[in-house]
């Protein structure tokens, strides 16, 4: 071990912290309302840790008890709760981002170089990418962008549509 790394601290429970979690242990292995109460917050989506906070108990009461089916069943059903409501808020997120981008598109007032860098991310989140004779096109280095190509095109569009 080298004199420059430094030692890992890892603080211990004191004697009122495990009395403490034992406490709860025996509270929540001897109270059948509190451990349905527990499956009903943890199948509904709480975490073991909000599940814990919300019913005064240590959240090693609840993993300490993991092991049991229903509980076991209720994290795992919460877990799948959470997966679908997180993926729903994902793919809102989505529409809204796709939304922007396609009123980018339609806006008059933006410059045609921002209409096709919406356009060009529009594209390449759906995995429709440009292709040449049947191969995929997009580098797979560094990519450069030539600005100056991007106004020329641009102003070469804009006298294009103003004919």
């Amino acid at each position: 071990m080298s004199s420059n790394s430094t030692a890992l601290a890892i603080d211990t429970p004191g004697i009122e912290e495990v009395l403490g979690m034992l406490r709860a242990d025996a509270l929540f292995a001897q109270t059948p309302e509190l451990r349905a109460i527990c499956c009903r917050l943890l199948s509904a989506g709480y975490t073991p840790r909000e599940t814990a906070f919300k019913l005064h108990i240590a959240e090693s009461t609840i993993w300490g008890w993991c092991a049991e089916a229903d509980i076991k069943t209720a994290i795992a059903e919460g877990r799948e709760h959470r997966r679908k409501v997180l993926s729903s808020q994902l793919e809102d997120a989505a529409m809204d981002a796709l939304g922007t981008l396609r009123d980018i598109l339609s806006d008059p007032e933006v410059l045609a170089r921002d209409k096709i860098k919406a356009a060009e991310q529009i594209l390449d989140r759906c995995g429709i990418a440009p292709t040449l004779n049947g191969k995929n096109t997009q580098p797979t280095g560094p990519v450069i962008i030539d600005v100056d190509f991007d106004e020329r095109l641009a102003r070469i569009v804009a006298i294009g549509q103003n004919k």
